[in-house]
């Protein structure tokens, strides 16, 4: 019962009416705790989560588009994930962009 109630903590269902039933038959820090464990468990570990599936796909990224030195000293290098795909994004220019708006049917743009 205790692990179904820290996984239903975790994922915040209906948490505060557990953090409410058990402050009122414990003390007021059973809410402090379930707040912590929440912090702990769901925005913690899920950021570090995410931050381990980016690094490795940044790693292999780099490996499969590695350079020489001579390169690496002629460019500058770029980490960012905005950077990585730079060179395969096809920016639309200013006339398609406005021919686009004015085709728009909520849009009433006057000229």
């Amino acid at each position: 019962a205790a692990i179904i109630l820290l996984y239903d903590v975790m994922i915040v269902n209906n948490w505060q009416a557990f953090m409410d039933a058990y402050s009122r038959y414990t003390s007021e820090w059973s809410k402090v705790y379930f707040v912590c464990w929440w912090l702990t468990s769901s925005v913690m570990w899920v950021n570090l989560f995410v931050a381990l599936i980016l690094e490795n796909f940044i790693y292999k990224w780099d490996r499969s588009h590695s350079c020489s030195v001579t390169d690496v000293e002629r460019i500058q290098y770029e980490t960012s994930v905005q950077f990585l795909f730079k060179e395969q994004i096809q920016e639309p220019t200013e006339e398609e962009l406005v021919c686009q708006l004015h085709q728009h049917p909520h849009l009433h743009l006057d000229c």
